[in-house]
């Protein structure tokens, strides 16, 4: 008992001071935040740290959000999975809402899928997660060719994420379809000129404290430097800036990657590589800041101000900073295992409970 409390002792100190040097920190960028220039650069596209967004209201502007869910289980001879995707159009007029409208509909039907390949646990994993972005992807094409949005937010990065190339073949051939997929998605709104974004909510990135790294810490006293540094190097992006940004302020723009031709994902869309961007915005008093991805082609600055008045303007909650149309979109593809379980309990109805179906031993243990 003794060693557990002289652990937790540790922990508390350990967490306290980490903590203590990330608001010293936040304080110290705000104060710096007009006398230091941070680019414009072949990477940074603003001169400042800290930017305060320019809110401009809505006069008719048609804002369409996607998002998609998912439930899975394991049987003893194959893998369930349920998934549905919602696309939800909000048609703004003198910057009041107007119309709200849905692809496919307020309330798909899930679609229904059994994997019965021999997959490790880790390739089932990376096969659930490349088929959810398959349909969702596809939905958000499906939903900006009916629906014509100016602006269309994905609920989560605007690459594919969690997604190692696989070795497996025939998993491979699911990585490469959704490649395609998105392909398809980032040529379709460059040819529609459609603004595209994706909006990350719990962003575990690292990306602006290596910038400041690599572009604030040579330029400072070399003692204090040592101590940010390490400070930094055990620091996430939203963990800094939420001593840092005030509510309608963000970061300044940043590529996403700084290398894309060897990035693991940015690779696969070379012709595209040099257009996505990444940028956090403080929308709400009370939460953290959300990190944005964006695809841009032209006039970033301006993009990115029109993507962050939206935002702004369509967070409404002061402890809770995603927009409406994604939490919208989020209520509207939600599954639960109940939606599972029924399912699976019509498959048995149909089949029978033969082995194939039969649950894990460790569901059924009589103890």
């Amino acid at each position: 008992m003794q060693n557990f409390q002289e652990r937790l002792d540790e922990i508390v100190d350990k967490i306290s001071y980490l903590e203590s040097k990330r608001i010293n920190i936040g304080k110290f960028l705000k104060e710096i935040n007009d006398s230091f220039k941070i680019g414009p650069d072949e990477e940074i596209s603003d001169s400042k740290i800290i930017n305060k967004v320019p809110i401009h209201e809505f006069k008719k502007m048609n804002v369409l959000g996607i998002d998609g869910g998912i439930v899975k289980h394991s049987y003893h001879g194959l893998d369930l999975m349920l998934m549905r995707s919602t696309g939800v159009d909000f048609e703004y007029v003198d910057g009041k809402l107007k119309d709200v409208k849905y692809y496919p509909n307020s309330n798909p039907f899930p679609n229904p899928k059994i994997i019965m390949d021999s997959f490790s646990d880790i390739e089932l994993n990376s096969c659930y997660n490349f088929e959810r972005q398959i349909m969702e992807i596809r939905t958000a094409i499906e939903a900006m060719e009916n629906l014509k949005p100016d602006v269309a937010f994905l609920h989560g990065s605007i690459i594919p994420h969690y997604v190692p190339t696989p070795d497996n073949p025939v998993l491979k051939e699911t990585y490469n379809k959704l490649i395609e997929t998105y392909m398809a998605m980032f040529e379709f709104v460059k040819e529609k000129n459609i603004i595209l974004a994706g909006i990350v909510e719990d962003s575990r990135g690292i990306k602006f404290c290596d910038i400041l790294n690599r572009k604030l810490l040579p330029q400072i006293e070399s003692e204090m430097s040592k101590e940010l540094k390490l400070i930094l190097e055990k620091t996430k992006d939203t963990n800094l800036l939420y001593y840092v940004l005030e509510k309608e302020e963000r970061t300044c723009l940043f590529n996403y990657s700084q290398n894309p031709t060897v990035h693991p994902v940015l690779k696969e869309f070379e012709k595209m590589n040099n257009s996505f961007y990444s940028f956090y915005l403080k929308t709400v008093d009370f939460d953290r800041p959300l990190r944005v991805d964006l695809l841009c082609f032209k006039d970033i600055q301006d993009v990115a101000e029109r993507i962050s008045s939206i935002l702004m303007q369509m967070s409404g909650h002061s402890g809770y900073g995603i927009p409406s149309v994604l939490i919208e979109a989020d209520q509207r593809a939600r599954l639960s295992e109940k939606d599972l379980d029924m399912f699976y309990s019509d498959l048995i109805s149909r089949i029978g409970n033969i082995s194939t179906l039969f649950k894990m031993r460790r569901e059924m243990r009589p103890f």
